[in-house]
């Protein structure tokens, strides 16, 4: 038997129907191994209604049985149900009933006594055709979800293969100035503006026709008359014959970034530059304005030489007002470290995330592309700053980490709380993580993450009894195990919610009870096995911990705490963290005493 293959089992729904009692509860042991969803009666009229509750993936029946015989019952299910599988079990070999179940429709029969490696084997053979089923259907629904979507955010429209307009969207209809009943059975070059080349109803359409996909830039005309322009891809619709049965157009609007490209080849053509400069500086801005339409052209030592429309509106000023003007007065922090970058990089760009002020005096944050542009000669002829703002996703983002962290600290100290331990424990922890991380070579935003999820360390304790999380002494052998499971639960807790930050905190919790030399619990892993995350907050955790009382013991001297950290070194702590603990002692110490217990 494939066991691969019978663990599709697991995910169906199967009705048993026996009436004798010693079969049934045999076969109902063994299929209840493979499926966990197992419904079983003793005859048909209780299978009936259970399958009418239910809805079975899967039935498995006897044909002779008292108050309704199998077969009845199948042709019943099968009214409610029509293409239900059923597979038929008998000790009998009657050629009658073998044709009733055909003409009910079961095709399955397996004569008693039954072989179990045939049956599983059947099952499975059916549960595999009903997950294929499901996942046609699936697949199908998010077809028509994907459909939906991209009529709802891309411009589409659908052509026959003669030219002829069958399907505009909404948006393309606002982009057109058009109504749907308008469009629908006009031809395309009803909506072509006058300078765009024919090609588009000849050679062009006739490569689509032929199954090949076309993209490239179109200019079209609104109702009103005015010019759009659209980057445009035309994808052929093939039949079962292989024939072209209609043409989807995807368009993306362009219009800003082409009238952009048009300005910048007047004010090129005005200049004095050679042909050969204009031609050269046009393939650069060409370059940038592919990536993104909010550009800023600044000169290699600051000053602003231009701004697009889009640029400018949304900094609040007039595109004259930021000619000419030092960029430092709009961008209060260091510039000239991306203008480096970007004249050394291979490719002659780099990233930033960067603020800019706002005409109002507010800040807005851009996400930048510096990109250089060289004359003839390669020399640095101007900086782009192509700009998109991210101001609010900033924004948000910040809002939600806030609003996770306050609430992983609330919950830890609830759970400091309930132990009756100290309220600033995980306060205490969270800074010292944050500290020993930095000085382990973390980065500042994973410290800063670490720093955040430090409060859940212990958050298995809610599920830990209060007569063992009370207990004054030591813990005796049995209360300790339950005591230790408190990772495991944590762990448990935090891997039900799916969020990046939940999942650092998930890992702390199961791991900060492992040792390094791999005597810890609950995995008993050892030393790099451990994330460097579990290794901080153990040292952080017990660094804490033993400097104050808890209801178990007494508050040890910083000299006790550090002698137990030189001996636990390489044992119980990664040894490079105990170095940084007594290097760092005096600023791990302030800590401490910034947040005393009340």
């Amino acid at each position: 038997m494939d066991i691969k293959a019978l663990s599709t089992l697991k995910s169906l729904r199967l009705l048993y129907v026996e009436d004798d009692t010693a079969t049934r509860e045999e076969l109902a042991s063994m299929l209840a191994y493979w499926v966990d969803d197992l419904d079983v009666a003793a005859d048909g009229q209780a299978g009936l209604a259970l399958f009418a509750e239910k809805l079975h993936d899967i039935v498995v029946t006897d044909i002779q049985m008292p108050i309704m015989g199998g077969l009845i019952m199948s042709a019943e299910m099968r009214r409610l149900s029509p293409y239900q599988p059923i597979i038929v079990l008998s000790a009998y070999n009657d050629v009658e009933y073998l044709f009733r179940a055909i003409e009910i429709g079961i095709s399955q029969y397996i004569t008693k006594p039954v072989n179990v490696e045939k049956l599983l084997d059947k099952l499975t053979e059916i549960a595999e055709n009903i997950q294929a089923k499901r996942e046609q259907r699936r697949n199908q629904r998010l077809l028509e979800q994907y459909r939906h979507l991209v009529d709802a955010s891309a411009i589409v429209s659908k052509y026959d293969p003669q030219g002829r307009i069958t399907f505009v969207n909404d948006r393309f209809c606002e982009l057109s100035g058009y109504d749907q009943q308008t469009l629908i059975g006009s031809e395309i070059r009803r909506i072509r503006h006058p300078d765009e080349p024919k090609d588009i109803s000849g050679k062009i359409w006739q490569s689509v026709l032929d199954g090949n996909k076309w993209a490239g830039i179109v200019k079209n005309q609104t109702r009103s008359g005015t010019m759009y322009v659209v980057d445009s891809s035309l994808v052929p619709i093939i039949d079962e014959h292989n024939k072209v049965e209609e043409i989807v157009c995807l368009d993306v609007d362009i219009t800003d970034v082409y009238l952009n490209y048009e300005n910048m080849l007047e004010s090129l053509s005005r200049s004095e530059r050679s042909l050969n400069e204009q031609r050269h500086l046009l393939d650069e801005y060409k370059r940038v304005l592919e990536l993104g339409a909010s550009i800023l052209v600044v000169e290699p030592g600051g000053r602003i030489l231009g701004a697009n429309l889009r640029l400018a509106s949304m900094l609040g000023h007039e595109i004259k007002d930021l000619c000419e003007r030092p960029l430092s007065e709009i961008v209060p922090d260091d510039y000239s470290k991306c203008f480096q970058r970007a004249t050394q990089a291979i490719d002659g760009h780099c990233s930033e995330v960067i603020p800019f002020k706002h005409q109002n005096g507010s800040e807005r944050t851009f996400s930048v592309t510096f990109m250089s542009v060289r004359d003839l000669h390669g020399q640095i002829n101007s900086i782009i700053l192509s700009c998109q703002d991210v101001t609010e996703p900033l924004r948000l983002t910040h809002e939600i980490v806030e609003t996770q962290r306050e609430l992983l600290l609330v919950l830890g100290e609830v759970v400091e709380n309930r132990s009756r331990e100290t309220g600033k424990h995980v306060k205490r922890v969270a800074e010292i993580a944050y500290l020993l991380a930095r000085e382990i070579g973390l980065s500042k935003e994973t410290a800063e993450i670490l720093k955040t999820a430090a409060p859940m360390h212990d958050i298995g304790k809610v599920g830990i009894d209060d007569s063992i999380l009370h207990k004054p002494g030591k813990l005796d052998f049995d209360e300790f195990e339950i005591m230790k499971t408190h990772a495991e639960l944590g762990h448990h807790i935090l891997t039900r919610i799916d969020r990046p930050l939940l999942s650092i905190a998930a890992r702390i919790a199961h791991e900060h009870h492992e040792n390094y030399d791999g005597s810890g619990y609950p995995q008993g892993l050892k030393g790099e096995n451990i994330s460097i995350e579990g290794r901080i907050i153990a040292v952080a955790d017990v660094l804490d911990a033993l400097g104050h009382e808890r209801i178990y013991k007494a508050a040890w001297d910083d000299a006790a705490i550090r002698d137990f950290f030189i001996t636990q070194r390489g044992r119980k702590f990664d040894p490079a963290l105990v170095d940084l603990v007594l290097k760092h002692w005096d600023a791990l110490s302030d800590i401490r005493n910034n947040f005393r217990d009340i």
